[in-house]
């Protein structure tokens, strides 16, 4: 029997091997139940033994008894492999599923990445070893090719295995900018060897952008190809300048300047599009960067082992599993420091020019001083300017004017979210929650307050305890309990009720975990924010809290003479109730999500507001907005936005006269 033949009989085996379990499963013979069990002994059972009939086949039997040995030994290494992944399982603890982590560092494949994970590799600023970039291409390209090369391999041949490894790589990984920009100058240096040319870094750079740009522009604003090439001219320019000036050759001080110069040549592209930068990923991936290269070599491994041993593949993955528990270790611990990162919000296209121009005009200003004479004093004069300018480009980077009361409903679903900027610096959150949406903590509220570079809510005052408006709240105190957001919230304001229900004093616990301080309000209670003040017009000293839209609490916010009305969901019987503590307003947040209940055309005649606000979803089922509602609105002149057709809606006041933006454009009310 030839080659062929053999090949042509395995293969058919196996067609029939699947043929004969899809009728089983069609037929209702085998269901997932039976599946998994059979799955693992053919695996682990039927298949070895069936290599094993297949290598002894047409062996001589003089022959075969002379190779027993060399089974034993096999079999035993087997069986150690075996025990020793188990021991050494238990002795580190590592049971834990660190599977997505290995998806997204070898495939780009991030869905079964944990979200909590993530969020501890973002705050600690490591979230770039779970993405596919240039560290993976050069371990893997470089080391493929030097492999090959000492395999005797000729640059030519050496160079083309490994450039059809990585492009196939890279499209396996789904062609990320990253990935893509990495290929591209994998490409172009080894084609430089195979050539026998020169090569040059920042050439290859910007060879490799004017590809991706002319394969698709729209690159240009996106934050992977902004943050990877950012990231390759700080390691390429600013990393050798700042060398130059501080002049060490020790290792780890030129490792800690590389990681600087990164920092902050991507500082002004993760304020615009995060609105926040670590603080401690500067030192943190000085101890990570080294180590990452021997996690990912054992994935390979443990994917190339895995064809013919699941646990030896389990022996190659220890390694890689002990690094990726200290990383999760120093991610825990970095949390944990106040200070973690900088929420500095998103900064003007003209502060980022601003930025760069003193930033490298500065460090070329610094070098040239330091390089002018060789006496003591040029040197210090050199590295004293070098420091203040990066000083001063970033204050400027991070600079926010805020003389204006801003107020920013939320477009959050069917829910109210609402933050009020005061001037001072002073911030105030009313209500956070939406039954349409899921994480709105994470997606909308968390986002917004770190692109207006809020790092601190000094109260987050709650209306009333249903879903639409605590869940984002609920999810906010719940990552500040996993210490995964620096986000400071100093007060808890809920509303003085006698009987709340179990959600109340569950938020108030939350609350108290986080060391957040929580004060209770009723009629009559005024605070102060600089300025600016809130009056508290309910819920009355007796109410119990038993109808919570009715009893929550609603607010007046007052600076200078502007007037804002906060409802809550309050319905007609309350807002009759208020009528004597009202007067005319300019700003109204409409009543239960413009409830067909709520806004009575007595409460519209009392306050007389000139602008509107209705916070709702557009798919909700419970008919908000109701049409005779919006009617009224209209009927008595009042300008009515809506954050289901405008998104986020934000006025802006000066104590005076108010303007109004939305997400879509700008208004003037």
């Amino acid at each position: 029997m030839n080659t062929l033949e053999i090949l042509l009989q395995q293969i058919g085996l196996f067609v029939i091997y699947i043929l004969a379990g899809m009728i089983l499963v069609k037929t209702k013979v085998l269901n997932s139940e039976t599946l998994d069990p059979i799955s693992r002994f053919v695996i682990k059972m039927a298949l070895p033994v069936m290599i094993f009939v297949n290598i002894i086949d047409g062996v001589e039997r003089d022959t075969l008894f002379h190779s027993l040995s060399i089974l034993v030994i096999a079999a035993v290494f087997y069986i150690c492999t075996f025990i020793i992944s188990l021991g050494m399982t238990k002795i580190f603890h590592l049971g834990g599923d660190q599977a997505g982590i290995y998806q997204a560092m070898l495939l780009g494949e991030k869905s079964g990445l944990d979200e909590e994970v993530r969020l501890r590799y973002q705050m600690a600023g490591m979230v770039h070893i779970l993405a596919i970039s240039g560290l993976h291409i050069s371990v893997l390209g470089m080391g493929l090719f030097s492999l090959l090369k000492k395999l005797s391999f000729g640059n030519g041949w050496a160079g083309f295995l490994s450039l059809s490894v990585i492009l196939q790589y890279g499209m396996l990984t789904g062609s990320s900018v990253s990935a893509m920009r990495a290929v591209c100058m994998f490409v172009l240096a080894v084609g430089a060897r195979i050539l026998g040319r020169s090569y040059d870094f920042l050439t290859a750079l910007a060879v490799s952008a004017i590809l991706l740009l002319l394969d698709t522009p729209a690159y240009l604003y996106s934050s992977s190809f902004l943050l990877s090439f950012g990231a390759v001219t700080g390691l390429g320019i600013v990393a050798p300048a700042l060398n130059r000036l501080v002049g060490s050759e020790r290792a780890w001080v030129k490792t800690l300047l590389s990681s600087f110069a990164v920092q902050l040549t991507t500082l002004p592209v993760l304020l615009r599009m995060y609105g926040e930068v670590s603080v401690l990923g500067i030192v943190l991936n000085l101890a990570v960067l080294p180590t990452v290269s021997v996690v990912l070599i054992c994935g390979l491994c443990c994917v190339a082992v895995g064809f013919m041993s699941i646990s030896a593949a389990g022996i190659c993955l220890i390694p890689g599993k002990i690094l990726l528990m200290l990383y999760e270790k120093l991610c825990v611990l970095a949390g944990a420091v106040p200070f973690c990162t900088w929420i500095g919000g998103a900064p003007e296209i003209w502060q980022c020019v601003v930025y760069y121009v003193l930033l490298f005009g500065g460090i070329q200003i610094a070098l040239f001083l330091k390089e002018k004479g060789a006496y003591r004093v040029w040197r210090v004069l050199s590295r004293g300017i070098c420091v203040a300018v990066v000083c001063v480009s970033i204050f400027i980077l991070g600079f926010r004017q805020k003389n204006l009361i801003s107020i920013t409903c939320l477009d959050i679903g069917q829910g109210d979210g609402i933050v009020i900027q005061l001037p001072g610096g002073k911030t105030v959150m009313v209500d956070g929650g939406s039954s349409s949406k899921k994480k709105v903590a994470s997606y909308q509220i968390l986002p917004y307050l770190k692109n207006q570079g809020i790092s601190v809510v000094d109260a987050m005052l709650i209306s009333h305890t249903d879903l639409d408006h605590i869940s984002g709240v609920q999810e906010l105190l719940t990552l500040k309990e996993k210490h995964l957001t620096t986000l400071r919230i100093k007060n808890l304001l809920l509303p003085d009720w006698k009987a709340p229900e179990e959600v109340y004093y569950e938020l108030e616990e939350q609350a108290k975990r986080c060391g957040i301080s929580v004060l209770r309000l009723h009629q009559g209670q005024k605070l102060r924010f600089g300025d600016g003040s809130l009056e508290i017009l309910s819920p009355e000293t007796s109410a119990k809290g038993t109808d919570v839209n009715e009893e929550g609490i609603v607010m007046e916010l007052r600076y200078g003479k502007f007037r804002g009305l906060f409802t809550g969901d309050i319905g007609a019987e309350t807002e009759k109730k208020l009528l004597p503590k009202l007067d005319d307003v300019n700003f109204l947040k409409v009543g239960h999500h413009g409830s067909r209940y709520s806004t009575c055309q007595e409460f519209l005649d009392k306050i007389k507001p000139e602008l509107a606000v209705i916070s709702c979803s557009e798919s909700n089922t419970y008919g908000h907005p109701s049409p005779e509602t919006t009617a009224r609105l209209e009927e008595n002149g009042i300008r009515t936005e809506y954050t289901m057709k405008n998104g986020a809606i934000t006025v802006y006041t000066d104590g005076h006269s108010i303007r109004m933006k939305t997400f879509c454009n700008e208004k003037t009310a």
